[in-house]
């Protein structure tokens, strides 16, 4: 219930949004869209189709992007990306920035189309004068050359304008990234952290979690495992899935804090359930080792298991000889 409603409050702050997404000179009515968020916020997504479409259909751009959301997300209907992807278009022609920058996402994932990286280019281009994160994702084109010349000193000064000038969290952790790397910057740690802590103000769980592993392995900064905690602690609240891993690690090794082998393993079990690879190895050395749980090779070899279906090799590798060790121990002797 709580995570439907959160989702829920996400979907209703975008459309919300896209009610002041207006290409400038729009005058369009607004009675029927009005009506149609009425509708979203008592989650009557069926009826706020209809009104919806009552002024998409006269070419009201915010209406037409609402109807772009409603498909994309399946609200009142199944997903139908290639529908999302038309109204959407229709918006965008128009010139709204953030059907724009959800047209550009879908040219470079290839959903609902075919993938396109210089369509995706030319979209979030077209809506980054005004819209942080069509800037951050033209960016990341830049970073990598896709659909796009490869410049690490075009994607900086992109997201430097979404970051310090819009209040972008992700620009700005994405800008510490570049300078941590000098990545079409001077290398520079003390900026790299400067640009993480902005972001990690801003309540972006990433860099949160980022400032708690720079504590913790003293990278940059002085090593400090009671600051570690506390910016995993901040990035938990985010339900930062890699944060629980890393408070689980101080917990386990009574680093900043006393052992708490229970609470490790509580934080490595959350972890786990958010889809961390490692997470699921630290649980099978623990029931291997008996470690703050019952001693059970058949549980580690299961969470050894899993670690490796995430691509974490030493799971796999772990759970390869655990279960050789059992068929040798099995055989019949005499």
């Amino acid at each position: 219930m709580i995570k439907a409603a959160f989702r829920f409050s996400k979907f209703l702050a975008v459309l919300l949004v896209c009610a002041v997404l207006l290409p400038s000179g729009s005058k369009p009515s607004f009675a029927d869209f009005k009506a149609g968020m009425e509708a979203v916020k008592k989650l009557n997504y069926k009826t706020a189709y209809l009104e919806f479409k009552v002024q998409a259909d006269k070419g009201h751009a915010p209406s037409q992007y609402s109807l772009g959301l409603l498909h994309h997300h399946g609200r009142g209907r199944p997903v139908d990306l290639k529908a999302a992807r038309e109204w959407y278009k229709k918006a965008a022609i128009i010139g709204h920035t953030g059907a724009q920058n959800n047209l550009g996402t879908l040219y470079r994932d290839g959903l609902g189309t075919k993938r396109d990286y210089t369509a995706a280019a030319y979209w979030f281009k077209k809506a980054s004068g005004e819209h942080a994160l069509a800037m951050n994702n033209l960016a990341i084109l830049h970073r990598y050359g896709l659909g796009v010349k490869k410049s690490n000193k075009e994607a900086a000064r992109l997201l430097r304008i979404a970051g310090e000038k819009s209040g972008h969290a992700k620009s700005l952790y994405d800008l510490g990234q570049l300078y941590e790397k000098g990545r079409g910057v001077k290398k520079d740690s003390k900026e790299a952290f400067k640009f993480y802590r902005r972001a990690a103000m801003k309540q972006y769980g990433r860099a949160q979690y980022t400032l708690g592993l720079l504590y913790h392995k003293g990278k940059g900064v002085k090593k400090d495992y009671a600051k570690a905690m506390r910016w995993y602690g901040f990035a938990m609240d985010q339900k930062y899935a890699s944060a629980y891993y890393g408070a689980g690690i101080l917990y386990q090794l009574g680093l900043g804090t006393k052992i708490n082998l229970k609470e490790a393993i509580r934080l490595y079990r959350i972890s786990t359930k958010r889809g961390h690879k490692i997470a699921p190895y630290m649980l099978g050395q623990l029931y291997e080792a008996c470690s703050g749980l019952t001693k059970d090779l058949a549980e580690a070899i299961k969470w050894y298991q899993l670690a490796g279906e995430r691509n974490f090799s030493s799971g796999k590798k772990r759970s390869d000889v655990l279960l050789k060790r059992n068929k040798r121990q099995a055989r019949p002797t005499g």
